[in-house]
């Protein structure tokens, strides 16, 4: 089996670390695989090292980036329609958004030429989505016009979780129920899963003390984020308790202005801008809570690495984040843009030691449903059953497809 990924780009975060991760773990069964990403920006930290480290055989066409560029992105169009001419895959499995686009018509144009039997299998999966809090209405509307065109030529959508394959089929009407999909996301947690629950080690990297209670945020500073919230519910805290930081670990384009917010609330000395770590044992382990206050989400990666290094979680219940946390469980689910009731969820964790250290070891168990492993061997199976079902072979669907 011959599988091409395409992604738009390996910026440090989930989509990145998730097609690696998979297309690492099939590349380890024979399976021959080529990943193709596009450029990263320059605001953005970097995977491009990787692929490498996982041993896969990457392409990267400069001409496909983030931001539409209707020259660039014809080049890159062109430079992936004739990749898949020559390289003749047995999939073609696309991720985010536009990559999803060009390769799935580039495949779709390439299987029009093809007999039955050496059709192309046709994957896009939905790392998340840009219908809630990404554009204004118009253009919002003409990209689900656009998503939906492309659901017709795409032989299986994979949603990360169930929350997500509803609102693609029935909150949005982009996908076809029966098309779809959900295949959990899959990460290399092992490193974190072996962090001592009481580890306080390394916390004097960030400049912390043993005796601080650190809230923690990973990820990408963008709008998306909502970290305005998150500064502004760790001032209220600060207000409260003794000896809590904050440590924000990325970077992004709203860096400046919530370094500014910081100061303007008086909690610029108690929090730390830490910029992109790779270190995530380091990062984690100096971190009591983790928050994620985002305003739209698919299946955010800082959650579930925070439970499986054991530690309790507080985030927005948008997206696919109450198919990731258990409230009440392994933390804390709060509305978007509301800082009082973060403040609050994240004070009581701080306060509550017992009850952390039971939220963190929930969480750790909870998380090990997002190992590479399971995510290799399903999509794996995935894989073969279309492909029997695209050439003419039909089968039962696995039975470990969640649908």
């Amino acid at each position: 089996m011959k599988v091409l990924y395409v992604v738009t780009r390996l910026n440090i975060g989930g989509p990145a670390r998730h097609v690696v991760t998979l297309g690492g773990g099939l590349a380890a069964r024979g399976v021959d695989t080529l990943l193709v990403h596009g450029r990263v920006d320059d605001t953005e930290g970097s995977f491009d090292h990787l692929p490498r480290e996982r041993g896969l055989r990457t392409l990267r066409l400069d001409e496909l980036g983030r931001s539409v560029r209707w020259g660039s992105d014809t080049v890159a169009f062109l430079r992936l329609l004739r990749l898949i001419f020559a390289e003749k895959p047995d999939v073609v499995h696309t991720h985010t958004a536009k990559a999803g686009a060009l390769g799935r018509v580039a495949a779709a144009v390439y299987n029009v030429t093809r007999r039955r039997r050496r059709r192309c299998v046709v994957v896009h999966t939905f790392h998340g989505h840009v219908f809630i809090a990404y554009f204004g209405p118009i253009r919002t509307h003409l990209i689900r016009i656009v998503e939906r065109g492309l659901s017709r030529i795409t032989d299986r959508v994979v949603a990360l979780s169930a929350i997500q394959k509803n609102e693609l089929v029935r909150r949005f009407g982009v996908a076809v129920e029966q098309r779809v999909s959900v295949v959990p996301l899959g990460l290399e947690l092992d490193p974190l899963l072996q962090i001592s629950l009481d580890h306080r080690d390394g916390r004097q990297a960030f400049g912390f003390d043993r005796s601080d209670r650190v809230i923690g945020y990973v990820g990408r500073f963008v709008p998306i984020k909502g970290l305005e919230s998150l500064v502004r519910a760790f001032a209220i805290v600060a207000g409260r308790v003794a000896n809590v930081k904050l440590l924000l670990v990325g970077d992004g384009e709203r860096r400046e202005p919530l370094e500014a917010l910081a100061d303007a609330l008086g909690v610029g000395p108690m929090t730390v801008f830490a910029g992109w770590r790779e270190d995530l044992a380091a990062v984690y382990g100096a971190i009591d809570v983790v928050a994620v206050t985002s305003l739209n989400e698919g299946t955010p990666v800082a959650l579930v690495e925070a439970m499986a290094a054991g530690r309790p979680v507080v985030a927005t219940a948008v997206g696919g984040v109450p198919d990731v946390v258990v409230d009440g469980v392994t933390g804390f689910l709060v509305p978007t843009a509301d800082p009082a009731r973060v403040a609050d969820a994240l004070e009581r964790l701080v306060r509550d030691a017992a009850l952390a250290r039971q939220m963190g070891d929930a969480g750790r168990r909870h998380a090990l449903q997002f190992h590479a492993d399971r995510l290799v061997s399903t999509v794996h199976d995935l894989y073969q059953t279309e492909l029997r079902l695209k050439r003419g072979a039909p089968v039962r669907i696995a039975s470990n497809l969640a649908r």
